[in-house]
């Protein structure tokens, strides 16, 4: 006597279809479409240098930035305070690290500059400190958008300060890449580290050593 399997034929084909091709069913992965972007020095200008220029040692403070602008992701704003955080086209580096490094090799470049202390133990001219408001891309303006607050203070007069100013600066001609976005603000870096300078000069002598 023959004994008929009651199992029906279509599943125990689907079943081996399964078995042969199941290891394909698995979705192919997603190449990862993250950017990331630096700030870079702007490229020093050749300029004589005054023999009598003064050449002063600038202790330069750790940048603050506002909590908004501490994530990698990139910053648009639209309709005056609505952000957008591009989480595809990052920072490679926290911004108030990359801020700080750039803002230290852009002053360094200038001929006032002697030198840009890094060390607390260091004796300085000038103290700065540098708070940050925004730095951000608006694609309807087509600009990189860059404003702080730079405070000046004489470290040889208890700290004293000495100036203090706003520098708000639009770099136009954004065309909504974040490649570009990203050499846009260091031009606007560069542009404060001069504005620095400037402030240097109207803080008067800060004394002999």
């Amino acid at each position: 006597m023959k004994l008929r399997s009651t199992f029906p034929l279509g599943l125990l084909l689907a079943a081996g279809l399964f078995a042969v091709t199941g290891c394909n069913l698995i979705p192919p992965s997603t190449p990862d479409a993250t950017r990331y972007y630096v700030l870079t020095t702007t490229p020093a200008k050749p300029a004589a240098e005054a023999a009598d220029s003064p050449h002063w040692r600038i202790a330069l403070r750790t940048v603050e930035v506002p909590n908004f602008l501490r994530g990698k992701a990139m910053q648009v704003r639209s309709a005056g305070n609505e952000i957008h955080y591009a989480e595809e086209s990052r920072w490679a580096e926290t911004l108030e690290a990359g801020l700080g490094r750039v803002l230290r090799e852009d002053l360094e470049a200038r001929p006032e500059v002697g030198h840009v202390i890094e060390s607390a133990g260091e004796d300085a001219d000038f103290d700065v400190a540098v708070r940050v408001l925004r730095c951000e891309g608006d694609k309807d303006a087509k600009v990189a958008r860059f404003s702080t607050v730079v405070e000046v203070y004489a470290p040889r007069l208890g700290a004293q300060l000495k100036a203090r100013d706003t520098f708000i600066v639009e770099i136009p001609g954004w065309d909504g890449t974040y490649g570009q976005l990203a050499a846009k603000l260091s031009e606007a870096v560069d542009g404060l580290a001069g504005h620095i300078v400037t402030l240097l000069g109207t803080a008067g002598s800060p004394g002999k050593r």
